[in-house]
């Protein structure tokens, strides 16, 4: 969670999606301040993408608020998306523009001062790695250039929070490196989050990770908590059901996460009497709590990851 108020640059409140009787996102929360790029992991249909399309203000909620930059999305639209820049999966590129041509018209959609826009689109493209190709035909570019341009036409009015859908997608190995690197370097000055299926690209990008399963986030915390080596994670099983709030305030407890009431990761610091099994199995039946197992996982975020969805039910798409 965000400590300071005044530095969140987007807030997403109790976030609920309904499409006809099937709940596509349950009570899912947000907090991102600038500086900080969040991987937003899931598996395919877990509702990633429709998380990102109400962030964006594409889809409305069924119930929940969004803000960007302090502007309430429903109420101030117009104001909010000024701060906001969306790159979605499927890049809304006019083919038959050459890339300068879309920028500006892009630029001139946000509603940029006329005196900005040359200036502002010319930025985007040499941040983009673009300045090569500003004059050709977008249709002519190839698929790692045209993801650029995605990213550029969401960046050109230099917004202040950042929503990327799968940007690597499709991308070769070098394009991915190059679009890892063009993402690190821009997201230090935006509020970045960053959809993604490859666990090794949130590692290398991302400095928050959060996990959505079947429409509930499971996961929220920073990488380096979660793989430090001063840290601990203990796979949890017990025999009744339990509650987050049950767990999360143990003796040396850092994270919570539930892979069903029964089945929990918990994450401890190791200098404390719950960072090692033995302690945590103490602390849980202090609580309570009738444990029938305790072990320790690796602190690695593909081992966590595989943990919290390995009881999910596959689903076709994050669309109905």
């Amino acid at each position: 969670m965000c400590a300071d108020t005044s530095q969140r640059l987007l807030e997403a409140t109790a976030i609920h999606v309904d499409y006809g009787k099937q709940a596509a996102l349950r009570n899912v929360n947000v907090c991102l301040e600038s500086g900080n790029t969040l991987g937003l992991l899931g598996l395919n249909g877990a509702g990633k993408s429709t998380l990102l399309k109400v962030l964006a203000g594409v889809n409305p909620p069924s119930s929940g608020t969004v803000r960007i930059n302090g502007a309430d999305l429903a109420r101030q639209p117009l104001c909010a998306r000024q701060a906001l820049g969306y790159a979605p999966d499927k890049p809304p590129l006019h083919l038959e523009f050459s890339v300068k041509e879309f920028l500006t018209y892009a630029a001139k959609l946000r509603r940029l001062p006329r005196n900005q826009l040359a200036s502002s689109v010319n930025s985007v493209i040499e941040r983009c790695g673009l300045g090569e190709h500003r004059h050709r035909i977008i249709a002519n570019l190839s698929h790692g250039f045209q993801q650029r341009v995605n990213l550029a036409q969401a960046l050109v009015h230099q917004p202040k929070v950042l929503l990327l859908d799968e940007p690597t997608n499709g991308l070769d190995p070098v394009q991915l490196m190059e679009m890892r690197s063009l993402i690190s370097d821009i997201s230090g000055s935006h509020a970045t989050i960053f959809s993604s299926h490859l666990l090794t690209e949130v590692e290398a990008t991302c400095n928050r990770v959060m996990l959505i399963n079947e429409g509930q986030k499971v996961l929220d915390m920073p990488i380096d908590q979660l793989t430090d080596e001063k840290n601990a994670t203990f796979e949890v099983v017990l025999q009744q059901a339990a509650r987050q709030t049950d767990l999360q305030d143990l003796p040396g407890v850092l994270a919570v996460c539930s892979v069903d009431p029964q089945h929990w990761l918990i994450t401890t610091s190791e200098a404390t009497p719950s960072g090692n099994p033995a302690g945590i199995g103490d602390a849980l039946i202090a609580r309570g709590l009738q444990l029938l197992e305790v072990n320790p996982v690796k602190n690695h975020l593909e081992r966590v990851f595989n943990q919290l969805t390995a009881n999910a039910r596959p689903v076709a798409s994050d669309t109905p």
